[in-house]
Formats: C-alpha cells, structure tokens, sequence
C-alpha cells in the first residue's frame, strides 16, 4: 500500500465512531488508572507505615522509575481493549452502512441480515428493512403508473399522428396538407415532452440504471461541435475548445451526451449573431469539469434558483422555441452520476455553465 494511501486511511479513521469511543475508553482507563497511582503515592508510600526509610527511599525511587512504563503499557493495552470493543459493538452499524451504500448504488434488494440477540441494533436493522421494502414497493408502483400513463398518452398521439401522415400522403387540398403536416409536428413535441417527463421522473426516482462505459469528453464535445456545426455558422458564431488534464470517465454515455447536447444548444440559441462560446474540460485527480461559458442574453439574478425546474422557461426565452425540460433532464442526469452541475450569469452578458463528475462512479 503505497504512503499516500495508507496515510489517508489513518486520516479517515479519525473521523470514525469508533476512533472517537476508543479515545473516549482509553482516556477515562488511563486517567483512572493515574489517579489510583496517585493516591497510591500520597497515601502509602509518603507516609512511613512502619517501613524503614531506606527501604522506603528504594520503594519510591522504584515507583518512580516504573511509573511511566507501566502507564505506557497500560495506556496501549486499554487502547487495543477499547478499539476491539468498540467495533464489535459497532459491527451491526458498519453492516447497515454497506446496505446504504449498496442500496444507493441501485440494489434495492439488498437488506441487512438480522441476528438473535434482539438488541438494539437488531431492531434499527429490522426497521431499516422495513422502510426499505416500502421505498422498494412505492417505486414499483411509480414505475406502473408512469408505465400506464405514458401508453395512455402516446396511443391517441400516436393514432392522430398516423391519420395525419395518411392525410399528409393523399391527394388532400393544400389547406388539408398544410394542417397534417402542423399535427406532425405538434403530436412529435407531445411524445418528446412525454418521453423527456418520463426519462425526469424514472431517473429521480432511480429506476433507470446507468449503462456505465469508459467515456471520453474531449472526444464526446467534438462530436456535438460536428453535429451543431450547422448552426453555429448559420450564427457565425466562435467556439474555442480548451482541454487540460485527464478527461476520461466512467459513465452512460448517452445521458452524459444528451446533457451536453442540452447545454450547448441553449448556448447556441441564446448567443446572439457573431457571438462566442467558450467550453473547457480540466482533469483532476477525481473528477473532470466541464464549463461552458457563451456571451448571450444571460439569465436575470431572480431566474437563477429556478433554471432547473421542470418547464421553467425565463421570461427571455419564451419567444424561443422549448419545453423547459432539457435543463431539467440534465440536471437528473448529472445528479444520477454523482455529479453536480451549476450556472452563473456574467456581469458583461451570457451564462456560464459548470458540470462536475466523478471519474468513477463507484
């Protein structure tokens, strides 16, 4: 185990429950202990008690000499005494924590095994069973009944769609023409705002797992940039692209690109003609950051807390076509990845957007 490592381990466990009932254990052992030297002293070897003085001088001068190795070796014995004590009573929490930490990670299956001492770690095991069951049956629930209303919206949707694209393929009048193509269109916005709640929704509720693949962002925005290029120069707009560090993850790749997709095509549409776009990814040691930062209409201080609510749209934006929810998914997706994600709006104009994700999830 290289230094580093096993420097930081030691660091971790100072912040343990156990460390600190060890110290506690150890301290009050030894004080004690102390203490009862002490009065061992004072009392005893101060006073003559009918021992002659030279032995008495020889007694002290020994006492003296032994006290603090005996209270070293005391001190240590106590401390081992206390560690081992303290984790076998804390054994059951530490089970508990590795359930957490396994339930958070998507195996709602998992439950802590439950002994038959019936102490109280048994009945905090056996109510955290309890709850988890219940998150377990409210998602299946949340699942069915998104499940049953995504059908029962899409199948009318789709039913008018396919009548339209009937219509739209006829020797119908233009007038006719024109209105199936409208339906179209209005019936594709429908199923994506239906299919984007849904993605919101199964994602916060962590339902949908994560397909997890070694991901490279510097590789990943280049291809975004390729597939805006048209309208970046419809706009004459200006990318620079700067990458410093390692930027290789471990993600779904398709959210991870579907949020990037979202943020950059807000840029895009809220720069205006001539403006410029700035994105830089900068690998640390745990984590890359990407920031995105363009120089459009920016976003007033009081529509700031809101900009990831679900169809929020700011009072700037509501002459540009959007439903409100890309942010919204992004911000899912981001968090589903243990990641975090940001905006500021500049003091000169335009908005800048700062994602952070871990390298590895788990």
């Amino acid at each position: 185990m290289a230094p580093v490592t096993l420097l930081k381990k030691l660091l971790d466990i100072r912040h343990t429950v156990v460390f600190r009932l060890t110290v506690w254990y150890s301290g009050i052992f030894t004080i004690s202990l102390f203490v009862a030297f002490v009065a061992f002293y004072m009392l005893v070897l101060r006073g003559s008690h009918n021992i002659p003085k030279e032995a008495l001088s020889w007694l002290r001068e020994d006492f003296r000499e032994y006290f603090g190795t005996m209270l070293i070796i005391v001190l240590s014995i106590s401390t081992l005494i206390g560690w081992l004590m303290a984790k076998r009573a804390l054994t059951g929490v530490e089970i508990i924590s590795q359930a957490t930490t396994a339930i958070a990670r998507g195996a709602l299956g998992t439950r802590v095994p439950i002994s038959t001492r019936n102490d109280e770690i048994d009945r905090l095991a056996s109510n955290f069973n309890s709850m988890v069951e219940r998150i377990e049956s409210l998602i299946k629930d949340m699942k069915e009944t998104n499940d049953n209303i995504a059908h029962d919206l899409k199948s009318p949707i789709t039913r008018m769609r396919g009548i339209a694209e009937l219509t739209l393929g006829s020797e119908a009048s233009k007038e006719f023409q024109q209105m199936a193509s409208t339906v179209i269109e209005e019936c594709d916005r429908l199923l994506s705002i239906i299919n984007t709640m849904l993605a919101i929704s199964e994602t916060e509720a962590g339902i949908t797992s994560l397909r997890l693949e070694e991901v490279d962002i510097e590789l990943l925005i280049r291809d975004l940039l390729d597939l805006f290029d048209p309208l970046i120069e419809d706009k004459s707009l200006s990318v620079n692209l700067h990458i410093s560090g390692p930027k290789s993850i471990q993600a779904d790749k398709q959210k991870i690109q579907r949020v990037l997709s979202n943020v950059l095509d807000n840029a895009i549409k809220f720069t205006p003609q001539g403006g410029s776009i700035m994105i830089s990814v900068t690998g640390k040691d745990n984590e890359v950051q990407i920031v995105l930062r363009d120089t459009g209409i920016g976003i007033p201080e009081d529509e700031l807390p809101h900009i990831f609510d679900r169809f929020f749209r700011g009072e700037r934006s509501r002459s540009t076509p959007g439903s409100g929810l890309g942010l919204s998914l992004a911000h899912a997706f981001v968090s589903a990845h243990n990641g975090r994600i940001t905006v500021k709006s500049m003091p000169e104009g335009g908005s800048e957007f700062t994602i952070i994700l871990p390298k590895t999830l788990f």
